[in-house]
């Protein structure tokens, strides 16, 4: 996936006339004696592009199935995550309110974008620190149809800011024939061979691949499995990936960025912007 870089990239332009602006002006757009343009806030780039504010894939039964579903201790809802055992539903849904501003009281499920962007900009701060110190970084996606182009931005990032990211060429799947991990451009996909698959069943052949890192940015059952070895995570986290919340919650390490994570990867680069990693 060929993708220009962040700042080489013009700001999106806002057709809305009662949208949120800044009137910082953007790269190269300044012109002596006017006025300078006015650009859409982070805040409404990530309404805009929907991956934050009211969900569009998930109803709020949907969140609570997959709430009740962590609660009763089903094995596909702890997305390969350990130290989960005993969460009752109220702690469940405390768990993603904290990382989400999740609203079972709302009339529509919904991300708050102010979660979104502060969580965000710490998974940023961790990133570049990690990599700036030479930290051995581990990049993967079960949703690659969405996720792969930012999970790639931040490969690229980090190795430019001395980061170390794993990879390999590639890695078989126990027990599945014909399925294997490849790496593109620094991150681990799943794959038949003919297609990218979405999946949450690789995590540990991924990490047996890679070794142990230092830092994990991930989504899904990546992220749990990173989190059961005890490594340090970025998660990407949609409604229904509560675990990964509860994990937050209960004292792991990791930095839980909240988004709708079924939008094309086009809709992702606002969350580029706001790691701010170039």
């Amino acid at each position: 996936m060929s993708r220009r870089p962040r700042r080489n990239r013009p700001p999106r332009l806002d057709v809305d006339p009662v949208a949120t602006f800044t009137d910082e002006p953007a790269a190269g757009t300044a012109v002596p004696g006017e006025a300078p343009a006015k650009v859409p806030t982070l805040r409404r780039r990530v309404l805009e592009a929907r991956i934050a504010g009211p969900h569009a894939h998930f109803g709020r039964d949907a969140v609570k199935a997959s709430i009740r579903a962590l609660a009763s201790g089903d094995r596909r809802a702890r997305l390969g995550c350990d130290g989960l055992d005993g969460c009752s539903p109220d702690e469940v849904r405390d768990a993603l309110a904290s990382t989400h501003g999740w609203n079972p009281n709302a009339p529509r499920a919904a991300i708050d974008p102010e979660c979104t962007l502060a969580a965000t900009a710490a998974a940023g701060l961790r990133i570049a620190e990690a990599a700036q110190a030479g930290a051995r970084i581990a990049v993967a996606t079960a949703r690659p149809a969405s996720l792969l182009g930012l999970a790639q931005f931040v490969a690229s990032e980090a190795t430019a800011l001395g980061g170390r990211v794993l990879v390999s060429d590639r890695a078989a799947i126990d027990g599945t024939a014909g399925r294997e991990l490849w790496w593109i451009g620094g991150v681990a996909v799943l794959t038949d061979g003919s297609a990218l698959l979405a999946s949450d069943g690789a995590g540990d052949d991924w990490l047996f691949a890679v070794g142990r890192p230092d830092l994990v940015v991930a989504d899904r059952a990546y992220a749990g499995t990173a989190l059961r070895a005890g490594c340090e995570v970025v998660a990407w986290a949609d409604l229904d990936a509560p675990a990964l919340s509860l994990a937050a919650t209960r004292g792991r390490r990791t930095v839980v960025v909240p988004l709708d994570e079924r939008w094309p990867a086009a809709a992702y680069e606002v969350v580029e912007d706001a790691l701010d990693l170039g």
